[in-house]
């Protein structure tokens, strides 16, 4: 009944705990390519992995002038190997959550995604990539959980879920995260762009009414009149929203809350905003 015992499910081996919501938006945010720690935000995101009881070996910093900066991905590159007396050398390639290809995608190498959507692991380093719900969040064989159970044990895996853990909460609660009314008010592009799409639906959804009432609509195999009338007024409807849901992604700071989680996969799609 040991909980390390039971990390996969017997149905197929894929890990059926993971890290959920908030844990991974801190992964996500702490791995993005634009985020730079000093020496004291380092160390102090690296003393989150354990109460007082790891050994730690301080990289190098990925920028030594004007002044010395470490990298997020550094911080997880720790958790999987905190020192070198450590064995766990993670090797994975998997896609992220989001995947950005350039345009044109003529010989598109995942590892160049531009929105760093591709995560490339050698000896437990990061290469590129984030932490996000793909790749740290979902019960896969490919994912980094999955991968250190495979290689290294239970124990192991657990020891690498318990650090992802602590450092997710302890650093997101010291950034903080919260969403405010400018997270939720659409811009006017988005407003504009959303009033036109639902008022070309509805002309549409109209024509279907007014084709129905002169009996020129024509049934779905297996449907009545009222229930194709139905379906393709409620599919109408849905690819609308699907639509502006899409424009919303593009459109919206990146710093946006909501998005954020969409994008790590915390949360669902922003369509709420609408």
């Amino acid at each position: 009944m040991s909980v390390k015992k039971n990390l996969v499910t017997p149905k197929n081996g894929e890990p059926i705990i993971a890290a959920t919501q908030d844990f991974i938006t801190a992964a996500y945010l702490l791995s993005i390519k634009d985020r730079f720690l000093d020496r004291a935000e380092f160390c102090q995101a690296c003393s989150y992995f354990d109460d007082a009881g790891l050994d730690i070996d301080i990289p190098p910093p990925v920028i030594q002038k004007p002044i010395r900066l470490w990298t997020g991905k550094q911080v997880f590159n720790i958790m999987m190997r905190p020192n070198k007396s450590s064995n766990i050398l993670v090797n994975l390639e998997a896609k992220c959550k989001t995947i950005q290809k350039p345009d044109p995608a003529d010989e598109f190498l995942d590892d160049m995604a531009p929105n760093d959507g591709y995560l490339v692991i050698r000896n437990s380093e990061i290469m590129t990539g984030v932490f996000d719900k793909a790749t740290v969040g979902d019960g896969k064989k490919n994912s980094v959980f999955g991968v250190i159970l495979r290689d290294y044990g239970p124990t192991a895996a657990a020891v690498a879920m318990n650090r992802l853990a602590k450092v997710s909460a302890r650093w997101l609660a010291n950034i903080g995260f919260s969403i405010g009314i400018n997270d939720v008010t659409p811009s006017a592009l988005l407003v504009n762009a959303k009033e036109k799409m639902v008022q070309d639906a509805y002309d549409v959804c109209d024509g279907y009414i007014n084709d129905a009432k002169r009996g020129k609509l024509e049934n779905l195999p297996g449907s009545t009149q009222e229930g194709t009338l139905e379906t393709k007024i409620s599919g109408t409807l849905t690819n609308v929203r699907a639509a502006v849901g899409d424009i919303c992604m593009r459109e919206l700071s990146r710093h946006n809350a909501p998005l954020i989680m969409a994008t790590c996969g915390s949360k669902g799609r922003c369509d709420c905003l609408f």
